[in-house]
């Protein structure tokens, strides 16, 4: 069929149009047969598979039937059998009860006896045991006794030896202590006097150099001074003159030719006489509070050296003369208000070094003489501590000023 259509579709005698219709009607009849085919197909199919589905569905029915009624007569056999057997069982349990029972009453009967024997062995064991423990125990309280008072006595024994060998070695430490702080306070001494003869060959030597070269650098200074004082000298009366000069022709200008310059002269005299006042007085006011400034300070330093003076003046008065000047050296650094500590601290290694020689004084001929106040045979601490530092200054204001050196 499929050939001779095509080869009538092939052949010239109808034309495109026919063809084309022609196919069309051809594929639209396939279709259909086919959708015909299909729908057949599925009829059947779906009648063969509710014929399936209720033969299976009968064929199950029939077969769960059969095993159901099998597994029930097989339970219900079961069940009685199991019946029958718990019957016996429990007949069986009720014998072994009663047996059990008996036999539990004469195990009970021979326990309590064994046990009542046992335990009468273990109370009279235990009574025995008991009296013997009381019997150690009281043993060895006594013991203990013993042995508490024989460690007791031997520990006070040992702490009394122990107390007496720490004593001893601290009265050998503080002895030793002791001797090492009076040979320290000595040898102090000792550096002290000998200090002080230092420190004077050493001020002597300083000073016999110093002189030497001040006197060296005062000959230099003082010639190069003089050659330029002379040439000061020379340049300051050439300006002399001409200022002379300039202010007679300048006087005589103004007299000839300004008749105000008189009046402008009286007001410049006038500015400058107010002006070197005002620098009069000011001056006048900076010297008193620089006087008043130095006053205080001399007071106080006055009050300080007095309150040192008198504690010092009775702290030496018991000593001696050697004594008192090696004293004297001892307490010249400390402070005013530790001397007495001090002074009981080095009071025994001076008193104990009266061997010690005090420091000689250097005769000087050349020397102004002190004037000192006569109070019997101690000198005057205040005067000579006035003195004294009354002097310090104005030896170091002549070596500087020897030196060349302002303030």
């Amino acid at each position: 069929m499929d050939k001779e259509i095509k080869d009538l579709l092939e052949n010239d005698v109808l034309g495109e149009e026919a063809k084309t219709a022609l196919q069309e009607a051809f594929d639209n009849k396939v279709k259909a047969a086919v959708a015909a085919a299909e729908q057949k197909l599925q009829e059947d199919y779906a009648a063969r598979y509710s014929n399936d589905k209720a033969v299976l569905v009968e064929a199950m029915d029939k077969m769960l039937g059969d095993a159901i009624r099998s597994e029930l007569t097989e339970f219900a056999e079961d069940r009685s059998a199991m019946i029958k057997q718990r019957a016996k069982l429990s007949k069986q349990t009720m014998e072994a009860k009663k047996w059990y029972a008996k036999k539990l009453a004469e195990h009970t009967k021979l326990l309590n006896v064994y046990v009542d024997r046992q335990l009468r062995g273990e109370i009279s064991e235990f009574v025995d045991d008991r009296k013997t423990l009381d019997e150690q125990r009281r043993e060895m309280a006594k013991e203990l006794e013993t042995v508490r008072s024989s460690s007791k006595k031997a520990f006070s024994e040992r702490v009394n030896k122990l107390e007496t060998f720490v004593l001893k070695q601290l009265s050998e430490e503080i002895a030793e202590f002791q001797a090492d702080k009076k040979a320290l306070v000595e040898q102090r001494v000792k550096l002290a006097q000998e200090g002080k003869k230092k420190l004077h060959e050493a001020q002597t030597k300083f000073i016999e150099r110093a002189g030497q070269a001040v006197n060296k650098t005062l000959d230099s200074v003082i010639r190069k001074e003089l050659v330029q004082w002379r040439d000061d000298i020379k340049v300051a009366r050439e300006n002399n003159f001409g200022r002379r000069i300039f202010e007679a022709v300048a006087a005589e200008y103004m007299a000839s030719y300004l008749s105000e310059g008189s009046e402008v002269k009286k007001l410049s005299k006038q500015l400058s006489e107010q002006k070197a006042a005002l620098e009069e007085a000011q001056s006048k006011i900076n010297e008193k509070e620089t006087l008043v400034e130095t006053a205080r300070a001399e007071a106080r330093a006055a009050n300080d050296r007095i309150k040192r003076t008198e504690t010092m003046n009775e702290l030496l008065k018991p000593l001696s003369r050697d004594k008192k000047t090696v004293m004297e050296d001892l307490l010249k650094d400390i402070k005013t208000t530790n001397l007495k500590e001090a002074f009981s601290r080095y009071l025994p290694a001076v008193m104990n070094g009266g061997k010690v020689e005090p420091a000689k004084q250097t005769l000087a001929e050349t020397t102004q003489p002190k004037s000192v106040a006569i109070t019997g045979d101690r000198t005057n601490k205040l005067s000579q501590a006035v003195i004294e530092e009354t002097k310090q200054p104005e030896d170091l204001g002549v070596i500087l000023h020897l030196a060349g050196i302002k303030n």
